[in-house]
């Protein structure tokens, strides 16, 4: 077993769980907006999919490479720990019962379904949001000085290899929508350079491509440019 080593940054979690109190916040607007609009709903059907397995992915990776080094060397309250099992255990009910549902309705576009989708999330984002948050404040401190940098890298594996290669660039837009420049630079770096360049070159714009029909909003221009370049990221 690797010994554990000093000041693992463990930022890009945050980072994560902004893009899950992001998307699912909005996902019970969008879900109840595309009923009797069967176009919408494929639209939103595609996302909310996506959005279930990133979830899905990130609970799976913490049960399985996290918590079990966690537990093992008494790190945590075995209190605290109990509870993130079960805010887990509750937000992956509502997980499978809306991937239960999501196929038939992003076909049919019914609204009922859609409603009681969309009830399922409100219902699981106070556990969504408590449990995100205490990780933040409780977890991850101590994480840094728990983990060596290869078992944190495992969980950044985990998560990465689960998205499909052609969903890669699209998932990076997601994480670093929200990052400030220097957040952004960070991230940046643990990529290879031929991914950076990809999201400069095509990434980018298809993330807001994607992101402005899910949201509604106008098209980008087709001469628009992401914020960043590679070169940025490595200064």
């Amino acid at each position: 077993m690797s010994a554990p080593g000093p000041g693992v940054d463990t930022h890009e979690m945050v980072l994560i769980h902004r893009v899950l109190r992001r998307e699912f916040g909005q996902l019970p607007r969008l879900l109840r907006a595309a009923a009797g609009d069967r176009a919408r709903s494929g639209v939103i059907g595609a996302h909310a999919r996506e959005m279930l397995a990133f979830l899905h992915t990130h609970h799976s990776g913490e049960d399985e490479l996290l918590f079990p080094l966690l537990r093992e060397r008494g790190a945590l309250d075995p209190e605290l720990m109990d509870r993130m099992d079960a805010q887990h255990a509750q937000v992956d009910d509502a997980v499978s019962a809306i991937d239960a549902e999501l196929a038939t309705w992003t076909a049919s576009a019914d609204a009922a379904a859609g409603e009681r989708m969309a009830a399922r999330i409100d219902a699981m984002m106070p556990a969504l949001i408590e449990h995100l948050a205490e990780e933040e404040q409780e977890i991850l401190p101590i994480v840094s000085v728990t983990l060596a940098q290869s078992e944190w890298d495992a969980l950044g594996r985990h998560g990465m290899t689960a998205i499909p290669l052609t969903r890669r660039l699209v998932i990076l837009g997601h994480i670093i929508e929200e990052a400030d420049d220097a957040e952004r630079r960070e991230f940046m770096k643990v990529l290879p350079a031929p991914a950076r360049a990809a999201y400069k070159l095509i990434g980018h714009r298809r993330f807001t491509r994607e992101t402005s029909r899910i949201r509604g909003l106008p098209s980008p221009r087709p001469d628009s440019t992401p914020e960043w370049s590679p070169g940025a990221a490595e200064r």
